[in-house]
């Protein structure tokens, strides 16, 4: 059986034979419009942006990038179950060829037979994942989920496909639609390294003895390590499918992949982070060595990020790249962020939120009550009152995020005195490399 099926060839506009001698398809790709971001960046152009989604989430996770991430990116690729056209945009199948027999088959794949007869009003109302996005409980996925089931189809095929799109470039970046990229930061961060070295970056991970890069934190790839997967994969497709089947992940997958054609992992937390900037151990110390504290290191992702987030760190990082040059380095830490995007969004108490506190100081009838606890305990930092009345209270400042029926507040002088007590951080941005 050959590795590729490549059936509908009235689709492309011509064949093309890849180094391993299968066909490769060449697809009109729509140009996307020319930047609109405040500046044209350095590096840019040699970087080419990969967001997956699913159908099942598309309709709430897709548009905020569209009217900001995206705007920002002069090359990049959209790559969902379902190739359609939405918003002008065209959203690649990224499972369009793996291996036919799955496709039409595999129990895995009844949400995509459903999505080709018809489209995304086949959804049911349960199947759409809403905007928010939040870390899942299980630690095998959500295997209820026919949209999670997919993905962990989509990651090899989805590269594949990615080089022969752009197959000149010097970086790769793939992201998730709950996933935001300190765009400045990272093409800082990529000038940096040498882009003819087989890299593949981000924020590491294990399932068993395979570690990878976490697919919701994104992770950055160079050429060389793109060619020699993508060569490794069409070489060998039946057997990565077979152990695509055999397995839950898409991401530790893919990391496998990468290792076993020759490129191990850059370990490169924290400056690609698992976590939403409104839930970050800030004073963490336990970076990769001398000066790595979380708060010095530069911050380049944060993952599980609602629509309204995604839209409010664009907007943040597009005011911070249009501040004069004799102002600080345009490379972003986290400190940066707790200053600029924290600090403004925690001067007072907020309803239907939750900051995150965890200590329980007991029943109370009121958040000013439990304000009042929090005040005279000097170690506070911020308080929350739960939706059963009871007083949670932290010495770790945090923004939080939105929890219908929750009431935060916030010390905010002294979370101020706290970060002005923070250690100088050193001079230089601390790639990891």
């Amino acid at each position: 059986m050959t590795s590729m099926m490549y059936n509908d060839k009235a689709r492309f506009a011509s064949l093309e034979r890849t180094p391993s001698g299968r066909p490769t398809p060449k697809l009109r790709r729509r140009v996307p419009q020319r930047t609109v971001c405040l500046l044209a960046l350095p590096g840019a152009d040699d970087v080419v942006v990969i967001l997956k989604t699913g159908s099942t989430e598309l309709r709430d996770k897709l548009p905020v990038h569209l009217n900001t991430t995206l705007r920002c990116y002069p090359h990049y690729l959209i790559f969902s179950d379902y190739e359609e056209t939405y918003k002008s945009e065209h959203i690649y199948d990224a499972l369009e060829f793996v291996n036919s027999s799955i496709r039409h088959t595999h129990p895995d794949f009844e949400l995509w037979r459903r999505l080709q007869k018809g489209g995304r009003a086949a959804l049911k109302p349960h199947e759409l994942s809403g905007p928010i996005s939040r870390p899942q409980k299980d630690a095998m996925g959500k295997p209820s989920n026919p949209g999670w089931k997919l993905d962990k189809w989509k990651f090899l095929p989805m590269v594949n496909r990615t080089l022969h799109e752009y197959p000149d470039k010097k970086w790769y970046i793939f992201v998730e639609t709950d996933t935001y990229v300190m765009w400045q930061t990272l093409l800082n961060y990529l000038h940096a390294l040498n882009a003819e070295k087989p890299y593949y970056i981000g924020g590491q991970i294990w399932i068993a003895d395979v570690q990878f890069a976490h697919g919701g934190t994104g992770f950055a790839v160079s050429h060389p390590a793109m060619k020699n997967v993508v060569d490794m994969y069409q070489a060998e497709q039946t057997a990565w499918e077979k152990f695509t089947n055999d397995h839950w992940a898409g991401d530790c997958v893919l990391g496998k992949a990468f290792k076993d054609s020759g490129t191990n992992l850059t370990e490169a937390w924290p400056i690609w982070q698992g976590d939403d900037a409104g839930k970050m151990e800030f004073s963490r110390k336990d970076g990769p060595g001398e000066g790595y504290r979380l708060w010095c290191m530069p911050s380049v992702s944060y993952h599980h990020l609602g629509p309204t987030v995604v839209e409010e760190l664009w907007r943040f990082e597009q005011d911070w790249m249009s501040r004069p040059a004799k102002m600080p380095p345009k490379t972003l830490r986290h400190k940066d962020v707790f200053d600029g995007y924290v600090l403004p969004r925690i001067s007072k108490a907020r309803l239907d939120w939750y900051n995150h506190a965890d200590e329980d100081r007991g029943p109370v009838p009121s958040l000013e009550v439990c304000a009042d606890i929090c005040e005279a305990d000097a170690a506070c930092l911020q308080y929350a009152l739960s939706t059963d009345f009871r007083c949670l209270s932290s010495s770790k400042p945090n923004l939080g995020e939105y929890s219908r029926g929750m009431e935060s507040g916030w010390m905010v002088n002294r979370i101020e005195k706290w970060a002005d007590k923070m250690e100088p951080c050193p001079k230089g941005a601390n790639w990891i490399t």
